[in-house]
């Protein structure tokens, strides 16, 4: 095949071009179970527009080429980002999807500087380390657990005001030697780290809530708890600050008294919802 036989001989490759795209289509397809190599892959041929001899644009290329649309490519070299800088934290991500739980984290520690990386490094490694019966798993807690390490890094500024470690007072971070500064930054993290694992439990254990069609929940009321002087309603008006906001209740036909109402809320579904809880009590 000639250049002009390429739909776009304008766009044709330099041949060191084509070697490497070529590579690069080998790496796509005998990786397509490891997501880090086809996600490095594919950002390579979109950054390169190695894909520009037979394609108008990349997202063609990747429905013709590899039956991938481009929100898919999208999350497989996004997770292939975030997968390559949790390798200095001596984290690993085995598939896309675990990968992807660490993105919260990892834009954290992109906004970080060296030294605060390497203290959540230092975090990282001790809770690896440790090994106790209170603490949940590393590798089921690893993503939540490195976006507080993160976060709390990143919230201790140098004149943010903590406790010191010794004798109690406040005082400013920055005041603090390096080892005290990792020992406030510890106790932050296992506060923080504590307090997500107490709302997880809280929430696992928690009945599951009701789950009510509210469309049919209003017919139903309608034939068997409405009395034939009654009338639900859902009204739909601007409240006090001029926005929309709907209401569910029962009035009376004949008086227009209202016997029972729902809290005044931005959507009917929950309107109705507000109603069935006052049905309820």
């Amino acid at each position: 095949m000639t250049d002009l036989d390429l739909p776009f001989p304008d766009a044709a490759l330099a041949p060191h071009e084509e070697e490497r795209f070529q590579a690069l289509e080998q790496t796509v397809q005998d990786g397509l179970r490891d997501f880090q190599r086809t996600g490095q892959a594919l950002a390579e041929i979109r950054d390169n527009g190695f894909y520009r001899e037979t394609h108008a644009d990349f997202e063609t290329y990747l429905r013709d080429r590899w039956g991938f649309n481009l929100r898919q490519a999208d999350r497989i070299m996004d997770a292939a980002v975030v997968a390559r800088k949790l390798e200095p934290l001596g984290i690993e991500a085995r598939h896309e999807k675990q990968a992807s739980s660490f993105k919260p984290a990892v834009k954290i520690l992109d906004a970080l500087e060296p030294e605060q990386q390497r203290m959540v490094g230092r975090l990282v490694e001790e809770r690896k380390a440790a090994e106790a019966d209170d603490l949940a798993p590393w590798e089921e807690a690893a993503a939540p657990e490195l976006k507080i390490m993160a976060g709390v890094v990143q919230k201790m500024t140098p004149d943010k005001t903590v406790y010191h470690p010794e004798s109690g007072e406040e005082v400013a971070f920055d005041s603090l030697s390096p080892t005290q500064r990792y020992e406030v930054v510890r106790e932050h993290v296992a506060q923080k780290t504590q307090q997500y694992h107490e709302k997880q439990a809280a929430k696992a254990a928690a009945e599951p809530a009701e789950k009510i069609n509210w469309a049919a929940w209003c017919l139903q009321y309608a034939r068997e708890g409405l009395a034939p002087e009654q009338r639900l309603e859902i009204v739909l008006e601007r409240g006090h600050d001029g926005k929309p906001v709907i209401h569910a209740r029962v009035v009376d036909k004949e008086t227009g008294e209202v016997l029972m109402e729902g809290e005044a809320v931005g959507n009917m579904k929950n309107a109705v919802l507000g109603l069935v809880r006052e049905v309820g009590g």
